[in-house]
């Protein structure tokens, strides 16, 4: 395990997006002249080392600021968790926005101290965020950009990457 300091404090994760938003996007262009399932390893193996570092109910940032796709049978149960219908739960819980149906509300209707009230029956998008385990890292890197300033996982797994693959940013070019 590396030696390199984990970054928790979510505003300087949000100040140090803002401030490599053209190193990031440069880094994205580095990444795509890349061996795909070699950076797929790479970005699994920092992920199982940083997460296990990382307690996600001290951040919650996921939950304030984003909102997962909904399908009909997640729908279907978070009605039966909370007792409505599903016609109350699309019409107070959910927006549509071409054609995929999203939590409203940020932060998050169900984020309570910073954990998710109904953690067992969550959508499918909350229990696979970040991402980071999946394969084709490199084709879902504006999503992965997208997510550096909001979550401390793929903050640092993604500065992690930079300094494995040796990346050197040049700033005019």
């Amino acid at each position: 395990m590396s030696s390199i300091k984990i970054e928790l404090d979510i505003k300087r994760i949000e100040e140090l997006g803002k401030l490599r938003e053209s190193e990031n996007i440069s880094f994205r262009s580095y990444l795509k002249g890349k061996d795909s399932n070699r950076i797929d390893k790479i970005v699994h193996r920092l992920n199982l080392e940083i997460s296990g570092q990382i307690d996600c109910t001290k951040c919650g940032n996921c939950c304030k600021k984003i909102s997962p796709s909904l399908n009909k049978k997640e729908i279907t149960r978070i009605s039966e968790i909370i007792n409505l219908s599903v016609k109350d739960v699309k019409e107070k819980y959910l927006e549509i926005d071409d054609g995929d149906q999203f939590f409203k509300d940020r932060p998050c209707t169900f984020l309570h101290e910073n954990k998710c009230s109904i953690y067992s029956d969550r959508p499918g998008d909350c229990r696979q965020y970040p991402f980071l385990h999946k394969n084709k890292f490199i084709s879902r890197l504006y999503g992965v950009i997208g997510n550096y300033s909001i979550c401390p996982i793929v903050f640092n797994v993604f500065e992690r990457l930079k300094t494995e693959l040796k990346f050197k940013y040049k700033k005019n070019g």
